[in-house]
């Protein structure tokens, strides 16, 4: 099965969480499993834009992106927060390359402030709207873990910052994976009471947009998942990663928490 993760938050910034996650990840490309990791880093640039006494702005939910920014964000994303993980899995026993969107033409975007409802004040912050799928068949078959940073390759050899979670998602449809899992801080989808909903559709979800039940960082985040469901991908899961063993039960289907989103039937 390919399989596109996404780690980001608090799951991404606990050493050991992450740690237990990337033995997890290890172990599925053991089984013949072929792993795609995507990372964020936002907690990590805002740090380090705070250092330089820069500000951090957003404009619905997207990190405003002047080229000073840009420039930290490819520093922080592309650099610090890449390679620490390519570094722990290989450390681990894996074979892992680090990537951009720019590397090998992996994915390509399209400016944010070109879309409805953006303005030329968003910066460099793109939309992903090509994977290079050849590229990522020959990395997978060759035996290795992509890990793939939110910096992707705009017009003209402009690079952009791109929101972790559509980046995630764009890996999934773009490289027919089976399944895409956002590894988060919260426990899954919840309703009205806060119970989690362990599987619903993506007219659910829909739905639970629009009553206002979904609301913060939730709201992009399904953003992606509907945008995966729609180009193909079978299934979408958000999973609280720090339960133990998140990823291996669910390959083993034993899961019993977070939340499934499928597509309609």
């Amino acid at each position: 099965m390919r399989i596109t993760i996404k780690l980001g938050g608090s799951v991404l910034e606990d050493a050991g969480i992450r740690n237990h996650l990337l033995l997890q990840v290890l172990a599925l490309a053991g089984q013949g499993h072929e792993m795609i990791v995507v990372h964020g880093g936002g907690k990590s640039l805002s740090r380090r834009l705070s250092q330089l006494k820069m500000a951090s702005r957003f404009i619905n939910g997207l990190r405003v992106t002047d080229a000073e920014t840009l420039a930290v964000a490819i520093m922080v994303l592309a650099g610090e927060v890449n390679k620490k993980i390519v570094s722990e899995l290989v450390g681990l026993g894996a074979q892992a390359l680090g990537i951009c969107g720019a590397d090998a033409d992996a994915v390509r975007c399209l400016p944010v402030s070109d879309l409805p409802g953006y303005t030329a004040e968003i910066g460099f912050v793109g939309k992903p709207s090509h994977v290079n799928r050849s590229f990522f068949d020959l990395v997978l078959g060759s035996g290795l873990i992509p890990v793939v940073c939110s910096i992707a390759l705009g017009p003209n050899g402009q690079l952009y910052n791109i929101n972790a979670d559509q980046m995630a998602a764009a890996c999934a449809w773009g490289t027919g994976s089976s399944a895409l899992i956002y590894l988060t801080d919260v426990p899954g989808v919840m309703d009205e009471s806060g119970a989690v909903l362990n599987r619903i559709n993506r007219a659910e979800i829909s739905q639970l947009r629009s009553r206002g039940i979904l609301s913060g960082g939730m709201l992009p985040k399904t953003d992606s998942c509907l945008e995966a469901l729609e180009a193909g991908v079978e299934s979408v899961f958000i999973l609280p990663g720090s339960s133990p063993d998140i990823l291996l039960r669910f390959i083993n289907k034993s899961l019993k928490e977070g939340t499934e989103i499928y597509a309609n039937i």
